[in-house]
């Protein structure tokens, strides 16, 4: 996150009499008391509990979205790390700790556009495999699924061994002062080398993201055109609150741009800690997970046409009569259960 991670970028500014890199960011104490208010709440609260109730309710959502909210609890817990330690200000903290921190946070940008990227492409492959009248099965694609559950997790762990590695061979650029709100290594090639990843990966998911509302949008036209009673009825809810989380995490790590330019500004950081937040409010109050929150209210179950069977929109009332039966029975998840991902 640079925003979570530290711009190199940056030109380092002689230290005169110590050993501690010089302070980048410039933010105060109100904005680092909202920093690890929103890690803590979401990486602690908000994210475990809409985890939990995904997982006891068996509402069904597939592994890569539960990839991404284990990936920000992980983010959310190491951005803490200094406040357990009670290191938040004053001197600097031990430098095993601060090492420990940087490294888990270097993983970030990594782990979560990653993440990311591969819940827009699982979302791109169901409504494409929909608008051309198949259904896709993670079962016979099981080599696919793992690899997009395991790769953003490599590609997390390469980054943490890296850091880690540099970090213990140059700890006198390692602190916290530099900036402000979490322990950094100063290393421009490793960081240059992260956040150019991590731009490419952005920049792939923007591409689906823009492709695959092209296709809805080609499905809308064509239902309307049709005129047909239902066309209202076809269940775009996640997929587009799967777009927004996309646009805000590309817009989110985008902000680490602003690095470049006023490397002193805490914007980028405090955007980046949003995104967990954004998670909680745009995921934690769609229908089904409001319904088995509110376990002591009675809700009626809301039917909508799943939109991998939106093609049978075309047919004969008789056939939407017949179809919309074994319809009804099934939850749009474009996903297996949560406790059983294959």
């Amino acid at each position: 996150m640079e925003a979570l991670l530290p711009r190199e970028a940056d030109q380092p500014q002689p230290q005169a009499q110590s050993s501690v890199p010089h302070n980048i960011v410039h933010g105060t104490h109100a904005q680092l008391i909202f920093f690890l208010a929103v890690n803590v709440f979401t990486s602690h609260l908000g994210l475990p509990l809409l985890l939990l109730v995904i997982a006891r309710r068996k509402i069904q959502r597939h592994g890569t979205f539960v990839n991404i909210i284990v990936a920000f609890m992980v983010m959310g817990f190491a951005s803490s790390l200094l406040l357990y330690a009670g290191n938040i200000t004053g001197p600097e903290p031990p430098k095993l700790l601060c090492l420990f921190q940087a490294s888990l946070l270097y993983g970030y940008p990594a782990l979560t556009s990653m993440s990311a990227f591969m819940l827009v492409l699982q979302m791109f492959f169901v409504i494409r495999a929909s608008y051309q009248g198949q259904e896709m099965l993670d079962r016979d694609h099981t080599l696919r699924l793992w690899t997009m559950l395991m790769l953003p997790w490599f590609t997390f762990f390469i980054s943490v061994l890296a850091t880690a590695v540099i970090g213990s061979q140059n700890t006198d650029k390692i602190s916290r002062n530099r900036r402000f709100f979490y322990c950094s290594v100063e290393a421009l090639p490793l960081t240059n080398l992260i956040m150019t990843f991590a731009a490419f990966i952005l920049i792939c998911t923007f591409i689906i993201e823009v492709w695959t509302m092209y296709i809805l949008y080609k499905r809308w036209s064509a239902l309307r055109r049709q005129g047909s009673k239902l066309r209202w009825s076809m269940e775009l809810n996640l997929p587009v609150r799967v777009l927004a989380f996309g646009l805000m995490i590309i817009f989110a790590l985008s902000l680490s741009l602003l690095s470049i330019k006023t490397p002193e500004t805490p914007v980028p950081d405090l955007a980046i800690t949003c995104t967990a937040l954004f998670i909680v409010i745009v995921f934690g109050t769609q229908t089904d997970v409001l319904r088995a929150l509110c376990f002591w209210r009675k809700l009626p179950p809301r039917a909508t046409l799943p939109i991998a069977y939106a093609k049978s929109l075309s047919t004969d009332a008789a056939s939407d009569s017949s179809s919309q039966s074994s319809i009804d029975s099934r939850t749009w998840s474009w996903a297996p259960k949560f406790n059983n991902p294959v």
